[in-house]
């Protein structure tokens, strides 16, 4: 079996993986292309690279107008190679044509000397167990990591972004998924079906899942980094890497969102034992 490690982040989305990213990408045994969220294989399985591809045209301008303005050489450096990642990753990849050689040779799976490669996406978590066995099958050693938030902050948090700050806003949002819309969002929260589907198509011991709230600690990123085949290195658990607005939620509409989530609750109690203490603290009477 290979030495090297090809890892799948499928989400949660708003469950640090953004941080686990930024943390990964500086570690000295790893190498991943600047571009986070490529979205290949959900693009293929699911028809949606036209719009992953507009997004990455998007988040490219967004980086040339900051660019424009930054004087720390560092950033400077790395806005230069995050285009130059985008437009390789646009040619290579045509959003609907499946080619997973040039995709592996993208990320560098086989081609660059490092002990993990892989691909952060938590779009990922919508595909089905045929896709998550399709994935496993595309690197001589693959496996799948799953991060999990507390569901009812994960929602509110993803509200908060897409409400880019409008706390109104977001509420509105929750409202409107109290009331059977925000279909997207709530696909997004179904952890139940995202591990179910991972385990038909995966190995236990090829499946790593973790919490958002023990994340940001020395034993959990140990853990994490003995399943990834690669050294723990010092980590800054203070930073905030593309957290959402702050903004609160009043405890009525946690109680009913608490009670709209209850299977995923009941199926993370079922599969770790019990409901983790971190959620419990975050918990109201409802």
């Amino acid at each position: 079996m290979s030495t090297q490690t090809l890892i799948y982040c499928v989400g949660a989305a708003k469950a640090g993986t953004s941080w686990l990213f930024d943390y990964l990408y500086n570690h000295p045994e790893t190498y991943f292309p600047t571009v986070k969220e490529l979205n290949y294989w959900n693009s293929v399985a699911m028809g949606a690279g036209e719009f992953y591809r507009g997004e990455l045209a998007r988040r490219k301008g967004e980086i040339a107008a900051r660019h424009a303005v930054t004087r720390d050489e560092d950033i400077h450096a790395y806005q230069l190679q995050s285009m130059a990642d985008i437009e390789e990753w646009l040619v290579t990849f045509d959003g609907k044509t499946r080619d997973d050689k040039a995709y592996l040779g993208f990320i560098g799976a086989g081609l660059r000397d490092a002990k993990l490669v892989g691909d952060f996406s938590p779009g990922y978590a919508l595909l089905g167990p045929e896709w998550f066995a399709e994935m496993a099958k595309s690197h001589e050693n693959v496996k799948f990591l799953y991060l999990l938030r507390e569901p009812v902050d994960r929602l509110w948090s993803h509200f908060r972004m897409n409400a880019g700050g409008d706390e109104a806003a977001a509420t509105s949002m929750v409202d409107g998924y109290l009331s059977g819309g925000e279909e997207n969002v709530a696909r997004r929260s179904n952890y139940r079906r995202t591990v179910k589907r991972l385990m038909q198509a995966v190995p236990r011991d090829r499946l790593h899942v973790e919490l958002y709230e023990r994340l940001f600690t020395e034993e959990a990123l140990e853990k994490m980094c003995d399943f990834l085949g690669i050294e723990m290195i010092p980590a800054d658990f203070g930073k905030r890497v593309h957290g959402s607005p702050e903004a609160g939620l009043d405890p009525a509409r946690r109680a009913r969102l608490q009670s709209a989530l209850k299977p995923q609750y009941n199926f993370i109690e079922r599969y770790m034992g019990a409901v983790p203490v971190e959620w419990q603290e975050r918990m109201v009477a409802a």
